[in-house]
């Protein structure tokens, strides 16, 4: 057992310095198997991961991947470019960067800092900006883009405006609930042969205990279509659905022996 505080400190450091991962689990905790597979994405390893769409449940942690995945990059000396539908939502995203940030024992110096914006110091050169989600974007380069709520972000102008930014050996996440329509570049990319990383995970592929009770309450709550859109992730608008979720469920666990002729 390692005794010296100042060696745990350095090893500590260098953990979260080598694997976003346990970035996460020290801010954090453990994370879901879906928030892991994120944060290991590699463009370096495989051509795929430059661009990751990730569809995922309402409340299930899509704004503290993001924060981990920018600050993570930011630690490591990269710019990094946040966008999401709405000047709230993008502030909440950045207060969840600042999170890891306070619990960095490494943080880079900083030079500066807003409530969009965080640079270290030009020897390090990390950097992080919140710009609007709108089609009017320009002028920044970035080896990271991350957009919260991507299916939300319209037109689809306002989105692909980013793409450009990026640099050569950058790379793109686009992280999302489903918007209740079967249109926009989110969606027709994740139904495409596009070489890109899919990443697809309901709220209750959890391990968590709070998150699968809330889940159980929405179920009680909501309607069909709107548990199977917001926790399901299915792409299903506001109408009735011919079979309910619980008309499936039942289907699956039938008690029933079958008839014989």
């Amino acid at each position: 057992m390692i005794h010296d505080p100042h060696l745990r400190e350095y090893l500590a450091g260098l953990a979260l310095s080598l694997d976003p991962v346990e970035r996460f689990r020290m801010t954090i905790g453990e994370p879901d198997p879906w928030q892991t597979e994120v944060l290991r994405t590699d463009p370096t390893a495989s051509e795929t991961d430059r661009m990751t769409l990730v569809l995922t449940g309402r409340q299930g942690g899509k704004s503290t991947t993001c924060g981990c995945l920018a600050y993570d990059d930011f630690a490591r000396g990269k710019t990094v470019v946040l966008t999401a539908p709405s000047l709230r939502q993008s502030t909440t995203l950045f207060r969840r960067i600042l999170a890891f940030k306070q619990a960095d024992p490494f943080c880079p110096p900083i030079v500066r800092q807003t409530q969009t914006e965080l640079e270290a110091h030009p020897r390090h050169g990390g950097r992080i900006v919140v710009l609007p989600a709108t089609d009017q974007a320009r002028g920044e380069t970035a080896d990271t883009i991350l957009a919260d709520e991507a299916c939300f972000i319209q037109p689809d102008e306002a989105l692909t405006a980013f793409f450009p930014m990026r640099k050569p050996d950058g790379r793109v996440f686009l992280i999302s609930t489903p918007n209740g329509t079967r249109s926009g570049y989110f969606y027709e990319t994740w139904e495409s042969d596009a070489d890109v990383r899919r990443i697809k995970a309901r709220s209750m592929d959890t391990a968590r205990p709070d998150r699968l009770r809330q889940v159980e309450f929405d179920r009680r709550t909501m309607s069909d279509a709107t548990f199977r859109r917001e926790h399901l992730v299915e792409w299903v608008g506001a109408g009735e659905s011919l079979l309910s979720w619980n008309t499936l469920q039942r289907a699956m666990h039938n008690e029933e022996k079958a008839l014989v002729f």
